[in-house]
């Protein structure tokens, strides 16, 4: 599992605390990528290490994609 660390974009800024996602494609710190079908976010870490979610890992989403513009 690639785990990924993004937090959402509000006005083209990053605000807010990070999340942590499951990254099916290869991302890079700096990435903006969709989060859902209506938030974007940017990439602030890239290999997560799976024991900072291990009490949640069941619950983690994983972004649609990379922001192609």
């Amino acid at each position: 599992m690639n785990l990924i660390k993004v937090r959402f974009l509000k006005n083209d800024t990053p605000y807010g605390r990070a999340y942590t996602y499951i990254a099916n494609d290869d991302f890079e710190v700096g990435d903006v990528v969709q989060i859902n079908e209506s938030a974007k976010g940017i990439v602030i870490e890239i290999n997560v290490d799976e024991s900072e979610v291990v009490g949640f890992a069941d619950k983690l989403k994983a972004v649609i994609g990379k922001v192609v513009d």
